[in-house]
């Protein structure tokens, strides 16, 4: 196992590794995670691509690198065929120079030691609302229904994210557009390789709201999504992943949280169960 920087990493066979088994993650194409980061992260690689362990990074004061987890991309990981190495086997070979560690990570090659366990909640196939969707959630569906409402897929990945900027930007720190430049040209890499389903909901020509899902093995990952101020008081979210579910049957849906209460209870409305991941930390100084 070795360290590489970015530009020692061949793009191919960095793919070829993290889509080789069911783990895969979108967020670790190296397309996505390398517009995500503005190029600065670099990986432990076991063998020639075999497996990999993706490490973004920031440097404080501009001298020493510390890695981090970047916004929308919610978990990394262990990628490939690692044999018999495990999370916690990688974990321990990361770079000393990297100063402090604070990174988000599956847990399918072994859960890390002094992890910290977090809440993922994935609602697998088949999709049948009348008997997975609670009381709460067909409601709104109903009521979705009376307004006639349209869900359409879209190109337009910039008019997602300033929905989901003016829905909860503030809430989640994020200014605009500087905090979204990167995520932006990220999903335009996803779209141009059609790894990425974008939708828009309209009633009388009026957005209501619009996602963002990333394409992976048979699974959807919620990465984005907000409704507008109208579509919030119709429930307009029920009928966004509602449409997702109809058009991908055969789809796993990945909510990607949350640790919020309200927010968890909501993903938990579609007959989802939660799938953790983990939080790891480490600190030398700094």
């Amino acid at each position: 196992m070795k360290y590489l920087k970015r530009n020692d990493i061949d793009p191919v066979l960095w793919n070829a590794c993290i889509e080789s088994n069911e783990y895969y993650i979108p967020y670790a194409r190296f397309e996505y995670l390398d517009a995500l980061c503005n190029g600065s992260w670099g990986a432990l690689v076991k063998g020639r691509y075999e497996a990999v362990f993706p490490l973004p990074y920031r440097k404080k004061w501009g001298l020493i690198p510390y890695v981090y987890q970047p916004v929308f991309c919610q978990q990394l990981g262990v990628f490939g065929n690692p044999g018999n190495l495990t999370t916690n086997d990688f974990i321990r070979k990361i770079p000393s120079f990297f100063v402090r560690i604070h990174l988000q990570i599956h847990g399918g090659f072994g859960v890390p030691s002094n992890g910290i366990t977090l809440p993922n909640f994935i609602k697998k196939p088949p999709h049948h609302p009348n008997q997975n969707f609670n009381k709460d959630a067909l409601k709104n569906l109903r009521k979705l229904a009376k307004l006639d409402v349209g869900y359409n897929q879209t190109k337009d990945i910039r008019m997602v994210l300033k929905l989901y900027h003016n829905a909860w930007g503030e809430l989640a720190n994020l200014s605009w557009p500087e905090d979204y430049s990167s995520f932006d040209s990220a999903c335009t890499s996803m779209q141009h390789q059609s790894k990425i389903y974008a939708c828009v909901a309209r009633s009388k020509g009026a957005i209501l709201g619009a996602a963002l899902f990333l394409k992976g093995h048979k699974t959807l990952y919620y990465v984005c999504a907000a409704p507008t101020i109208e579509g919030k008081k119709h429930g307009i979210m029920h009928g966004i992943i509602s449409h997702a579910m109809e058009n991908f049957p055969d789809h796993t849906i990945d909510f990607e949280g949350s640790q919020i209460e309200s927010v968890a209870a909501f993903y938990l409305k579609f007959g989802s169960e939660n799938l953790p991941y983990y939080q790891i930390e480490r600190t030398l100084w700094l």
